[in-house]
């Protein structure tokens, strides 16, 4: 199987065939700090680490998730396979982006407020007298 096609707007990825996904990240992108396709091999665990990650935690915006990312990380990788944390956020947010996932939490406009006073209604004057 190949890997995912790439979700529409608003779906996100459920199954991931993630040995596809690494060959693609491998084969097709550049990674931060990896002079070649060579190197990949110690980009794999952050990559599987961020597809696991993402499906345990889709259905939530990816910047909600930044201190679970970070103790997580460091409770699943050993030091010898760990990168540094630009790397990692990086490639955690690329797999996110490209699985479909919300990496922003959507905000209100601090110009609308949800206990805002209605507009107030003009009283009707009576008809001008003829």
């Amino acid at each position: 199987m190949d890997a995912i096609q790439i979700a529409p707007d608003g779906v996100k990825c459920e199954a991931i065939d993630v040995a596809a996904e690494l060959r693609r990240w491998q084969s097709d992108y550049f990674i931060p700090g990896a002079a070649a396709p060579a190197a990949f091999p110690r980009f794999e665990p952050t990559f599987k680490f961020a597809y696991d990650l993402y499906l345990q935690w889709h259905r939530e915006p990816l910047d909600n998730l930044a201190d679970r990312i970070e103790c997580a990380y460091e409770r699943q990788l050993p030091p010898s396979q760990r990168l540094d944390r630009d790397t990692v956020q990086a490639i955690v947010a690329a797999v996110w982006e490209r699985m479909g996932g919300q990496l922003h939490v959507r905000r209100l406009p601090t110009t609308l407020s949800l206990h805002r006073e209605p507009p107030s209604m003009p009283l009707r004057q009576p008809p001008p007298a003829v």
